[in-house]
């Protein structure tokens, strides 16, 4: 096992050191309170801080109306002096625990449409974002040089907040990025034309930031390494910035991503999903790093130590950015010097964190159901228990995974033959294998922590009764929902996780019903696909996966289109007859026919397994979670059954729950 000496190794950065290379790059996990730190916010930085991460930075904090990221009251705002004590209470926080924090600086330019009386958006042309519609005011002389000062005030501000520096957005399309890019960047005056021309704002913007921070304070810049636009930022084009920007002495490190908010391809690219792969932005920090004599700093799906320590020890990157692998599991840093790597909980690039912010949700993981806190299922109870858990799904898993930590007595009953439930068939899908780290780890888990895992076992009540458990957890998870459709037909019809089970013969020309949302029918789509079938996947929704985040939707069209998958939106299937597939729109009420279609998978949807979920407990604790009780995400799942672990051990919730069961045996 390698020492991670590289990993773990001080970095200077200006005239302050951090003291190892792992970053926990700026994001907005939606924690703040009236635009500015709070007590919630502050406890989830100093969760990173304290578990040993060496550098963080807040989210994109906006330091002018014109260029706010939302109107949201739980992400930061450096507009006034206001968020001067919140910085105070922030930086204190952390630099007690030995880290470092700095504040990003940002203004979102044209990539955000907030479409509010009086705020209208600055940028340096009123270029039409393919993203969101929204075509900005193109700013004058005047109101650039309004714009370059209140990024200084805005520094001053953290700077007053005692913060350790400053990172200015120049990324993801906002006004650095904007200026810089010949795709949004059409002006003829001195801030537009020439490479110099269009790279004048940002050194405005790093001048007067300097001076208001000083020399001791870090700053940084965030950059696109290639927009990977057409007509757009090439890699040639950022070393040749990149050095101009090293050579003007006023910067501490340039932290290097990709692509552009402006396109709906670009904004999903830098927030990579599964099966993206892992260091996907590396090479482009490695060739940056080759022509700079600061820091380089590179991120984009580094999420085994292994790989960040090989990044540093290989010269490609100075710092490596875990930041979703941080949101999964806090305690890396800490576990890699515990020489406890197996214990790390692994990110699968499930952008369950990304999709819940596109939402305006706060942060989420479908891993890790403890996100701002230290994991409390550490926590030793004195009493041991006897706990019993139906279903060895992702909440079975989960539930057992806490009780047991807590050193009680657990066992978990499956009916199948393998854990996982329909997490473990989605990740048998061509491009989903990854999720499969998220059962694998729990089952480890379990068996640390001495839990039995009892597969190929179906339990009834009686049997639950002869066990004698203190608590039961019923996670028994729900039901492929199978409908008749109309006609007869000699089309097999099939559930995707029948599909994905491999219960097919050879199949040519299969139509997915995908009314049940989700990525299961796309996963049975993607299968059948890469089997060599022709593929149509149709929905009533106004478009295939609409209900996922961009991140993923993306992604997944992506794949299927290079398959050759058609997609057809707000249709139905109406009837079959032989091997004809009847579709309507459910708008027009126009119809079409598919011909020689010999399978339809047929997914709209799962209904509860709750058999074990209202039976009347009089010895024992009853919990039910998950999708036994109604099918939902598994995030959800995991939640509940993490809230349930944690209500069965907390004392009042125990004293009550014995009182209930006392009385309902009088």
């Amino acid at each position: 096992m390698t020492d991670f000496h590289h990993l773990l190794s001080p970095l200077t950065l200006g005239k302050q050191t951090v003291r190892n290379r792992v970053l926990v790059s700026a994001h907005v996990p939606g924690f703040a309170e009236n635009n500015k730190p709070g007590e919630k916010y502050i406890a989830y930085h100093r969760n990173y801080a304290k578990a040993g991460v060496g550098l963080q930075i807040t989210g994109g904090t906006p330091v002018h109306k014109s260029g706010l990221l939302s109107v949201s009251s739980d992400a930061l705002w450096n507009l006034n002096d206001e968020i001067i004590p919140g910085y105070k209470a922030l930086s204190s926080a952390i630099q007690k625990e030995g880290g470092c924090i700095l504040a990003q600086l940002a203004h979102s330019a044209g990539t955000v449409l907030i479409n509010q009386p009086g705020r209208e958006s600055w940028a340096p042309s009123p270029v039409r974002s393919l993203t969101t519609g929204n075509i900005a005011h193109e700013m004058t002389t005047s109101e650039i040089q309004e714009v370059v000062a209140a990024f200084g005030e805005g520094a001053k501000r953290a700077a007053e907040g005692n913060m350790n520096g400053v990172e200015i957005l120049g990324a993801f399309g906002f006004l650095p990025q904007a200026f810089l890019s010949p795709l949004t960047n059409w002006r003829e005056d001195e801030y537009g034309g020439s490479l110099d021309n269009r790279l004048r704002f940002l050194l405005e913007v790093l001048a007067i930031v300097r001076k208001e921070i000083g020399n001791e304070r870090i700053l940084g810049v965030r950059l696109p390494g290639d927009e990977f636009e057409p007509d757009g930022l090439t890699l040639t084009d950022m070393k040749i910035v990149a050095k101009k920007l090293n050579d003007s002495g006023l910067i501490d490190y340039l932290n290097i991503i990709a692509h552009t908010n402006f396109t709906y391809t670009g904004r999903a690219k830098h927030w990579a999903p599964t099966p993206s792969p892992h260091g996907t932005f590396v090479e482009l920090a490695a060739a940056i790093r080759k022509v700079v004599g600061i820091p380089v700093f590179t991120v984009g799906r580094i999420t085994d130590p292994h790989l960040a320590e090989q990044i540093i020890a290989d010269g490609k990157a100075d710092m490596v950015g875990m930041t979703r692998a941080h949101i999964c599991d806090p305690l890396i840093v800490e576990k890699i010097k515990r020489k406890a790597l197996s214990e790390i909980r692994p990110c699968v690039g499930a952008n369950t964190c990304i999709a819940n912010r596109y939402a305006g949700k706060p942060i989420r993981c479908m891993h890790n159901p403890a996100i701002v806190v230290s994991d409390v299922s550490e926590l030793r109870e004195q009493e041991t228990k006897h706990v019993v858990i139906i279903g060895a799904g992702p909440a079975g898993l989960e539930a057992g995974r806490i009780t047991a930590e807590r050193g009680h007595t657990v066992t978990i009953y499956e009916a199948n033959d393998h854990p996982g439930g329909q997490l473990a068939l989605w990740a048998k899908a061509p491009s989903m294998g990854e999720l499969q780290k998220i059962i694998d780890w729990r089952c480890s888990e379990l068996e640390r922590h001495g839990a039995s895992l009892i597969l190929n076992h179906a339990i009834n009540l009686e049997e639950l009764n002869s066990l004698k458990p203190d608590v039961v957890i019923v996670a028994t998870g729900s039901y492929d929902n199978v409908e008749s459709i109309n006609g007869s037909a000699n089309i097999a019809q099939l559930t995707p996780h029948e599909v994905l089970r491999g219960n097919i013969q050879h199949v040519m020309s299969a139509v997915v019903w995908n009314d049940g949302r989700g990525q299961a029918g796309l996963a049975a789509a993607e299968k059948l696909l890469q089997d060599g079938a022709n593929v149509e996947i149709i929905t009533s929704d106004i478009a295939v996966a609409a209900d996922l985040d961009p991140t993923n939707r993306i992604a997944w069209m992506q794949r299927l289109g290079k398959l050759g998958c058609q997609m057809l939106a707000s249709s139905v299937v109406q009837c079959v007859s032989g091997n004809v597939v009847t579709l309507r729109d459910i708008y027009s009420e126009c119809v079409t026919e598919r011909y020689g279609v010999d399978l339809i998978v047929d997914w709209r949807g799962c209904k509860v397994n709750d058999e074990l979920v209202n039976i009347k407990a009089t010895d024992f604790l009853l919990f039910a979670v998950g999708d036994c009780v109604a099918p939902r995400t598994v995030e959800v799942a995991m939640s509940e059954a993490a809230k349930a672990a944690n209500t069965i051990f907390d004392n009042a919730s125990v004293v009550a729950a014995r009182e209930n069961v006392a009385a309902s045996k009088r």
